[in-house]
């Protein structure tokens, strides 16, 4: 009892850890792209104790210019240097792919984009009003269960309550403007437009989360 009881609180303490790491690795690109361009969204995801890669997708624009950028970690994509003793092996690790300093590192990519691409990808994303869209804190992380109502033999009214098959991913985004941040959190927001009544900014942050992973040629913000 008292040993799963410190195993839950140690997760607990190493999940709050990595979630202020990568607000930290935010907060810094939030600083640059304020200063280097015009209009900047940062998009992620999380998953409470997974082991999904860390995956930060950002697209900016500067006067016409659009540009596409992102930061990846996998642990499991680290080399592991077989045939190398193990302390030294991992001294190489950690310092051949170190997280330390600066976000803009070895994990760090510029994708390239065509100007053309770019206008159309730009326009594409602003046809879903990021800057003026609401997340949980005004849309909320659920509604009310309903249950199956029907009746027994005797004609007894029988209320039956199931639970939901509900994922436990958030996407959070970041729009950075020249003089302000706004940060949206949305809680797994294509199982709550099933499961509970449809809310269109839940959908257009859906929809952006698509034509990012297109344009990054991903299938999923975790993989």
């Amino acid at each position: 009892m008292i040993r799963t009881l410190l195993f839950s609180i140690f997760a607990a303490l190493i999940c709050q850890t990595h979630i202020a790491k990568a607000n930290d690795r935010i907060n810094e690109l939030d600083s640059i792209f304020r200063l280097h361009a015009d209009s900047t969204i940062i998009f992620t995801g999380s998953i409470p104790f997974g082991t999904a890669p860390e995956n930060i997708l950002i697209i900016s624009k500067k006067g016409d210019t659009i540009s596409l950028f992102s930061y990846r970690y996998a642990m499991r994509e680290i080399p592991s240097y077989e045939g190398v003793p193990r302390s030294l092996a991992d001294y190489i690790s950690r310092t051949k792919y170190s997280r330390r300093g600066s976000v803009v590192g070895p994990f760090f990519e510029v994708h390239p984009i065509s100007e053309k691409k770019g206008k159309k990808l730009w326009s594409a994303l602003m046809q879903h009003h990021p800057w003026q869209l609401k997340d949980n804190a005004m849309l909320g992380t659920g509604c009310p269960v309903k249950p199956k109502v029907t009746k027994d033999k005797d004609g007894n009214t029988i209320e039956e309550y199931r639970g939901r098959n509900m994922e436990s991913h958030s996407y959070n985004v970041r729009l950075i403007t020249k003089t302000d941040s706004k940060k949206l959190s949305y809680f797994a927001p294509e199982d709550l437009q099933k499961e509970c009544p449809p809310e269109e900014d839940r959908q257009h942050i859906i929809s952006i989360k698509r034509l990012l992973l297109r344009s990054f040629g991903k299938k999923s913000i975790f993989e």
